[in-house]
């Protein structure tokens, strides 16, 4: 059994530069990595792009090449979160699963799947809340005959043409996927509540860039203008907003309510001899592992600010952590290096006793 100071659980962006911040500090960490580092990314829809500029999805200390006003592909991210990771000689476990964490004596016990014993100080999870996608169970009505996806659609190439197409979840994934279909598909997209869609670029500038010199991006998330952008739900989504797709083919309907055999109803409708729905609904944390009272409810982490009510147990990559720019990877400097110093204060209280 291996005895270390911390812990921290995936390595996608938030994890990278938490292990950065942690070996600066000197202290001693490991970063467990179910998959590959930038596999994640790799394993996502063919064709996708960021909705942020590349100049808003690099981290501290490694500039993201290329056109730092051009929208990143998900392979350029991938590849830039290995390099990351190798600029850095970051101490990372790759295909490496956490199976259970227990808590004695005021120490972590986590064991992993391929027979690894961690004790440790502190532990940080940084897999984020996007793990395992959301499917209704309204699906269940749904014929057999029906081709039904969600992360497992690597490529649009695989939806056969003229198919009859239901896409539910109208945020940018639901509907770059709507838009990339409508050309030899006849489809169909459900939106779920009512939101805003600017554009990408204003002035020829990312909309980020805006947003981040107004200073809405790191506003606390209890001020007002944060309240006004949860209410408002805003998604940059380009010329995949309600017109841009109107104007493909693709047909616009609210929200899915019920499914019967290959005919499913919406609250202002129905759509019958659907072949293929596509849920794009979003994702929930996978958290079977953690078997520490009080840490997880129906919707994930119980977290305040990266704080869990388990002493010593963090949690970084969160929407609205602290502010709007906590779910992107601009927002990742800020939530880190203020979770990292709640870290640090704990281990040093812990090396005091």
């Amino acid at each position: 059994m291996s005895f270390i100071d911390v812990v921290v659980i995936g390595a996608g962006q938030n994890g990278l530069y938490m292990a950065k911040r942690l070996q600066e500090l000197g202290l001693n960490y490991l970063v467990l990595e179910r998959n590959a580092v930038g596999q994640v990314w790799d394993n996502r829809l063919e064709g996708m792009k960021l909705f942020t500029s590349r100049q808003f999805c690099q981290l501290p200390g490694l500039a993201f090449p290329g056109d730092k006003w051009g929208f990143p592909s998900i392979i350029e991210m991938a590849d830039y979160l290995r390099r990351y990771a190798t600029a850095f000689e970051l101490n990372i476990r790759p295909k490496t699963s956490v199976v259970s964490m227990e808590k004695a004596g005021g120490i972590f016990h986590i064991r992993t799947d391929d027979g690894l014993l961690l004790s440790t100080k502190a532990v940080i999870n940084a897999t984020g809340a996007n793990q395992s996608p959301l499917i209704p169970k309204l699906a269940d009505g749904l014929s057999n005959s029906v081709l039904q996806y969600s992360s497992s659609l690597k490529s649009l190439a695989e939806i056969k043409g003229n198919a009859k197409v239901l896409v539910v979840g109208d945020g940018a994934t639901g509907r770059q996927i709507a838009g990339g279909l409508a050309r030899r598909c006849k489809v169909t997209l459900s939106q779920g509540c009512r939101r805003t869609f600017p554009p990408n670029k204003v002035l020829g500038r990312d909309i980020f860039w805006w947003l981040k010199l107004l200073g809405v991006l790191f506003a606390d998330r209890s001020s007002k203008v944060a309240r006004i952008i949860q209410k408002r739900n805003p998604v940059p989504c380009g010329e995949f907003n309600n017109a841009g797709l109107r104007a493909l083919g693709v047909s616009l309907k609210g929200r899915l309510v019920r499914a019967n055999d290959r005919r499913v109803y919406f609250n202002d409708g129905r759509l019958d001899g659907v072949d293929v729905v596509i849920w794009a609904v979003g994702y929930r944390d996978k958290t079977d592992w953690l078997t520490i009272p009080g840490c997880v409810d129906g919707q994930g982490f119980v977290q305040e600010q990266g704080c869990t009510p388990e002493p010593g147990l963090f949690v970084i990559g969160r929407k609205w952590l602290s502010c709007r720019a906590s779910e992107l990877i601009l927002g990742v400097e800020k939530d880190v290096n203020s979770v990292v110093n709640l870290v640090e204060a704990f281990i040093k209280q812990r090396n005091s006793l």
